[in-house]
């Protein structure tokens, strides 16, 4: 089971390292595409902004997803370390139970818009929903990070896992 876990905390780390830099590359692309075609007005990009759009949901919520999974949000290291070790380890159950709720917010309102918008954008025709579902899918994966930081904290193992590039290892 955890070979399993494990395979899938790189498929997860992979996935938003190359999403969020795909996304960037995109961004860009589309940006110098913008800046040339209104310098040299031969040919127009209908559309791009509706891209964009996409591209900067995905790579918010991806980049979040990388940062929550390396343990690298809400963490105050001089409050830490300037309490004792109950105390601490208090914190951070506080902190990693608080994270475990700002996600299943985001899972549960977030798949809750996504279900409710029934927009499609103007010029391409496609459904918002795509823009939309890197709320929710973000959010489950963010869920299952914080449910293996509060495991590893109540096992009084997340200062290793923390520094090993992901809470699995």
């Amino acid at each position: 089971m955890i070979r399993v876990l494990k395979a899938a905390d790189r498929a997860v780390a992979f996935v938003c390292r190359w999403g969020v830099t795909g996304a960037l590359v995109g961004l860009f692309l589309l940006l110098l595409a913008g800046v040339i075609t209104r310098s040299v007005p031969v040919v127009s990009i209908t559309g791009s902004d509706e891209i964009v759009e996409l591209l900067f949901a995905w790579l918010t919520f991806l980049g979040a997803v990388a940062l929550w999974r390396e343990g690298a949000l809400y963490n105050v290291t001089l409050v830490l370390v300037s309490v004792p070790a109950k105390v601490r380890h208090g914190i951070e159950i506080g902190i990693k139970f608080l994270m475990l709720m700002v996600a299943l917010v985001l899972l549960i309102k977030g798949y809750a818009f996504m279900a409710g918008s029934g927009e499609t954008t103007p010029f391409l025709r496609l459904d918002k929903a795509w823009w939309y579902a890197s709320i929710p899918v973000c959010g489950a994966l963010m869920c299952a990070y914080s449910v293996a930081g509060l495991i590893l904290t109540f096992r009084g193992r997340f200062d290793e896992a923390e520094t090993s590039g992901g809470l699995l290892g």
